[in-house]
């Protein structure tokens, strides 16, 4: 189990309210947190880790790279030279069940007669204004202990904290050796031992497929693993993991070429960005995009999803989304939707709309 030591939730707290730029992630599997904030002036060195935010269809301009130059007590024990930057609120207009019915079904006819698929979602917003953001994102932390789990404030993009299952891409530079996978399909954990639907296996097979054409395309041979079924939290997905050899390749290519993948964007790609675009009334912000930890040695990203975006005043927007085809249907992909978000919306309490 994780638990944050006091120096170190004094240090996140503090960031939070003075707006000062911070990481606080722990690693799939480990139950040591990592803290670093990016204030003082002390030089940047390759063997410090650095945490990257890359919003939604982000580009090079609007990443944020948050470099290890202070630990939780040199926050704490010194006054830092960086000044707080206020950044965008959180997102306040939810998503109404009956619109979201509306869209889905005009969206899964689109589909019906071009095909593909398209990752179609919605946003849940609510206040809570005794919220304590640390200890909730640190409960929410250890009900995904698979996980990659992150909290960070940027002045570009607020304040997040999520638990991504799903790997976008983990380089080892040392061996040139790379991982990523296909994360697609969903279904409550209740469901476990039954067979898989043939829309979610479907679901899995695009993204799958596109993942290693992708791969093809930049010259890699990737080795695809067998399918498998993964549990986080309340819900199951279906897993394939897929690995090779990147040297000549670097992983900054390998990244743009992948991201967004089908399992956040849909297939084609270009038809999906324009459903989206079209049908979803909300802007994307982090939700959809990759946060990364990176040193010289590796280079571990993960989509940013299962997240929710919050600040001082209490105001909180939480980012759900399922894969959309042809056989879907528009009442139990909102069912999917509350399933992925109930673990997180029963931490954060308060008052919420469009639940």
């Amino acid at each position: 189990m994780i638990e944050v030591d006091n120096v170190t939730s004094a240090a996140v707290r503090h960031c939070l309210e003075s707006r000062l730029t911070f990481a606080l992630y722990c690693m799939p599997g480990s139950e040591r947190p990592v803290f670093i904030a990016d204030i003082g002036d002390k030089a940047e060195t390759d063997d410090e880790p650095c945490f990257i935010v890359s919003p939604w269809f982000g580009t090079p301009s609007d990443k944020y790279r948050i470099v290890g130059r202070a630990t939780a007590s040199d926050v704490l024990d010194k006054t830092p030279s960086a000044s707080g930057v206020d950044s965008p609120r959180p997102w306040t207009v939810p998503t109404e069940h009956d619109d979201y019915i509306d869209l889905c079904d005009s969206l899964i006819g689109r589909l019906n007669e071009r095909g593909g698929k398209t990752v179609f979602s919605r946003v849940l917003c609510g206040e809570n204004r005794d919220a304590d953001w640390v200890a909730i994102a640190v409960d929410y932390f250890n009900l995904h202990p698979e996980a990659f789990r992150y909290l960070y404030y940027t002045p570009q993009h607020g304040a997040w904290f999520g638990a991504s299952p799903e790997i976008l891409l983990d380089c080892d530079k040392a061996t040139d050796t790379f991982v990523t996978m296909a994360l697609a399909g969903t279904r409550p954990v209740i469901d476990d031992g039954k067979p898989w639907s043939g829309k979610n296996l479907a679901e899995q097979g695009v993204v799958r497929d596109y993942i290693v054409d992708t791969l093809y395309d930049l010259g890699l041979q990737p080795h695809v693993g067998k399918t498998e079924t993964l549990t986080t939290g309340n819900i199951q997905h279906l897993l394939t993991r897929i690995t090779g050899h990147c040297e000549g390749v670097e992983s900054t290519a390998i990244l743009s070429a992948l991201n967004p993948t089908p399992a956040l964007c849909g297939w084609p790609r270009a038809a999906a960005l324009e459903d989206i675009i079209e049908y979803e009334r909300h802007p994307r912000r982090c939700y959809g995009g990759y946060v990364c930890v990176e040193n010289a040695r590796s280079l571990a990203a993960y989509v940013n999803l299962r997240c929710v975006n919050f600040d001082n005043a209490g105001r909180w927007c939480m980012y759900v989304g399922g894969g959309i085809m042809a056989d879907s249907d528009a009442a139990d992909e909102w069912d999917e939707t509350c399933h992925k978000a109930a673990l997180l919306q029963g931490l954060i309490g308060g008052k919420t709309e469009s639940i």
